[in-house]
């Protein structure tokens, strides 16, 4: 049996989806990749496919571009046509479904986050979900990572095989609870995510003027158009903020941050606060989807209701030492085997061996 992994870019395979891979090969399984950028895979490229999916707002709304794509997209098909097909991502999941509506594929959809919240405009959130129950007709199972998504699968998607599973999976680092030493306050407070606006960096753009004749240094990690924000940065005069390109040892790292700070305006399960709370960081964040399943509000992080207040969490933890040393430990205890990458791989194995 063959599975091909479909994503927009090959950035979500290297980071997220590569562990599922190999699991998958040890298993038996035959393996292939379809992304628009194969040359960036870290994975044989004579067993990728490219397609053209658009990355940005240029080319999205590029519609000779789509002729292109779904010629790519009919090609692997018809040479896959037995193979299962498990896709990631809003934009390659969406594109890939609609331009094989009627192949009668085996689809396995694993939503990182539908692109309605329960907060959102309530035509937006009705013009996703009618794309999404259309879809749903070519859609075999669904894989849901928060409670939100998966209550929504559960209601909206009748006759739908609908699972929920710990997100991505982590690599779970054990840490030595001797050796978990008490911090006299904060100084470096880590930011992770995509350079968008939905991503939150003009607040936390907001949250450093406050921040500014404090010691704290906020340092973000993304990939994407980081110069605007740079550009903003230098036209604010704020020095107690940088804007760095995504890296892929981040994880490694994480332990040398304080907190992480998190104020993305939609998420399924962020990958950046499970590794942070695994690795003893409270999170500050906003109360979405996702962060709700993942954040005990005054136990392992908080939830805030505004950049000031954001800004004001920090300074409480910095002056409330034995406050912010227990919420460092409840943080790290909040993550556990469940959200590992070997147990999530695992369940990911089992229905794909149940049901295909």
């Amino acid at each position: 049996m063959e599975i091909i992994f479909v994503c927009t870019r090959s950035i979500t395979f290297n980071t997220f989806l590569k562990s599922q891979a190999k699991y998958l090969l040890k298993k038996g399984y035959k393996v292939k990749v379809v992304c628009s950028d194969i040359e960036n895979l870290h994975f044989d490229k004579s067993l990728a496919f490219k397609v053209n999916f658009p990355t940005g707002y240029t080319s999205s709304i590029n519609i000779f571009k789509y002729y292109k794509i779904y010629l790519q997209i009919k090609e692997i098909i018809n040479k896959n046509k037995l193979s299962i097909f498990y896709l990631h991502t809003p934009v390659a999941s969406f594109i890939f479904r609609f331009f094989s509506f009627f192949d009668n594929l085996k689809i396995l959809y694993f939503v990182h986050g539908f692109r309605f919240t329960k907060n959102s405009n309530f035509i937006f959130s009705l013009f996703f979900k009618t794309i999404e129950k259309v879809l749903s007709t070519n859609t075999n199972i669904y894989i849901t990572i928060n409670d939100e998504d998966f209550n929504f699968a559960n209601n909206f998607f009748e006759k739908k095989l609908i699972y929920k599973i710990n997100g991505v999976g982590l690599d779970i680092k054990k840490l030595d609870l001797n050796k978990f030493k008490k911090k006299e306050g904060i100084k470096k407070i880590l930011v992770i995510g995509a350079y968008k606006k939905s991503k939150g960096y003009l607040d936390y753009l907001e949250i450093a003027k406050y921040l500014n004749k404090k010691k704290f240094i906020i340092d973000c990690f993304g990939y994407g158009e980081k110069y605007k924000y740079i550009n903003l940065k230098t036209k604010n005069k704020l020095n107690n903020i940088s804007f760095n390109n995504f890296d892929e040892n981040l994880k490694n790292k994480i332990e040398t941050y304080d907190i992480l700070l998190h104020l993305s305006k939609r998420e399924g399960l962020p990958v950046s606060v499970m590794e942070s709370l695994a690795r003893g960081l409270p999170v500050i964040c906003k109360k979405i989807r996702g962060n709700e399943d993942l954040i005990d509000n005054g136990k392992n992080g908080f939830f805030i209701k505004s950049n000031k207040d954001a800004a004001n969490k920090i300074f409480f933890l910095d002056l409330n030492k034995e406050f912010f040393n227990n919420m460092r430990f409840n943080a790290y205890k909040s993550i556990n085997k469940n959200f590992s990458k070997q147990s999530i791989n695992n369940k990911i194995y089992k229905i794909i061996k149940k049901h295909f």
